[in-house]
């Protein structure tokens, strides 16, 4: 008789113990003594390497092909008790720096490193903790703390060769969910809703406060190439759904069914051209504006790329820009119909969206908000994060702590 498998219930993470600050505007990370075994974190991904780090004492300028982004405003005074070896900017406060490059450019950074001799400003340190898909691909061989008998994976980039650093790998979604609880807990300005009065105005960013809230459980909608949704309580987090349309689905689309090969400039694009109405069917199509059925508007769409199929639809009438636009209306609002009932089968009412669609992204906001506003009907809004490109890299630094 064929033994009938239990079912696996995904493994808890842990997430780190509550980090709040007192009541002043000092944050404390934590009240324990805190050793930082690396000034420095990296998360390296396919396209992109990002890298949270304390402010070094005489920062060089840096290559053109690095940006720079803004340091956390009002997460910047950290009382720390550091390794006294490390000559770090932190007697007794410091600042979290974020930067990010191409990841092809990642040997000349390495160079760049050690042309300047930024790291020595740091004192002596052996390991950074680095996640993403490249910290395995460039990291040695064998555990961080055993330095017998490892090789490096990519020679051309030799990190322990040329900086005589060693990589430590971290698990990924450990450290994304690290990073936001840390944000969550200690930081203002940094969780935003994409807010509109009004369905004719164009939405800004409304920033909220979330330190002193219950904040657990609460939803990670992680989109990338594919989406994961991670549940987040007190106790740990697990990956609880998910879906194989994400962000690679949508340029995988927009390639094939259009002109555009850049992704950056396809969306700078659609933020000022493209009308979905030329491509999709609407309610409006179906049904006069004053006999649609209930609670729908003669706005929403009622088939994505439906007219595409008409018999009578000339193809000359539609520009790439609104097959653009229609495709990532199709895949923002199926994710967040997806995160809502996700939501509402496990009763969690904060959704935090992340991850690589998402970043910086305004259209993708605009359209995930109208999305979780329409399947809840208005009863739940989606939140997304001011330093999403950086939660990994901030989880893996908080992970030397």
């Amino acid at each position: 008789m064929a033994q009938q498998q239990q079912q696996r219930t995904p493994p808890l993470i842990p997430v780190s113990p509550s980090t709040r600050p007192r009541s002043d505007s000092t944050i404390v990370v934590p009240e324990a003594p805190l050793v930082p075994v690396s000034p420095l974190a990296v998360d390296i991904g396919g396209s992109l390497t990002k890298i949270v780090y304390w402010r070094p004492p005489n920062p060089p300028k840096l290559p053109e092909y690095i940006n720079k982004e803004p340091g956390l405003e009002n997460v910047t005074n950290f009382t720390l008790k550091p390794d006294p070896s490390l000559n770090v900017y932190l007697p007794p406060k410091g600042m979290l720096k974020f930067l990010k490059f191409p990841t092809v450019d990642a040997e000349k950074f390495v160079d760049f490193v050690k042309a300047t001799k930024l790291h020595e400003q740091y004192g002596c340190f052996a390991e950074v903790n680095a996640t993403g898909g490249g910290a395995f691909k460039y990291a040695p061989l064998g555990t961080c703390r055993n330095r017998r008998n490892f090789t490096v994976v990519n020679s051309d980039l030799a990190v322990e060769q040329k900086l005589e650093i060693m990589l430590c790998p971290k698990d990924e979604m450990r450290c994304l969910i690290k990073g936001l609880t840390f944000l969550l807990e200690n930081a203002d300005n940094e969780i935003f809703e994409f807010y509109s009065p009004s369905d004719a105005g164009w939405p800004t960013k409304r920033f909220i406060s979330t330190r002193d809230q219950d904040l657990f459980p609460f939803l990670i909608t992680n989109i990338g190439s594919g989406v994961s949704i991670l549940k987040v309580t007190a106790e740990g987090a697990q990956r609880i759904s998910g879906s194989a349309l994400g962000g690679a689905t949508f340029w995988s689309l927009v390639k094939l069914l259009t002109r555009f090969r850049n992704f950056e400039t396809t969306l700078s694009l659609i933020l000022t051209d493209g009308d979905n109405k030329n491509v999709d069917l609407l309610v409006s199509d179906f049904y006069s504006a004053d006999k649609t059925p209930a609670a729908l508007k003669p706005s929403v769409i009622a088939s994505s790329l439906g007219k595409v199929q008409r018999h009578d639809f000339d193809p000359h009438t539609a520009k790439d820009e609104d097959i653009v636009r229609s495709l990532l209306y199709m895949i923002a609002d199926n994710i967040a119909q997806i995160a809502f009932l996700n939501a509402k089968l496990h009763h969690v009412k904060s959704v935090f969206f992340t991850g690589g669609f998402v970043m910086d992204n305004p259209i993708v906001w605009k359209a995930i908000t109208w999305g979780v506003h329409f399947w809840s009907k208005g009863e739940m809004k989606a939140f997304f994060v001011r330093h999403d490109g950086y939660l990994g890299a901030l989880g893996a630094l908080l992970s030397s702590m």
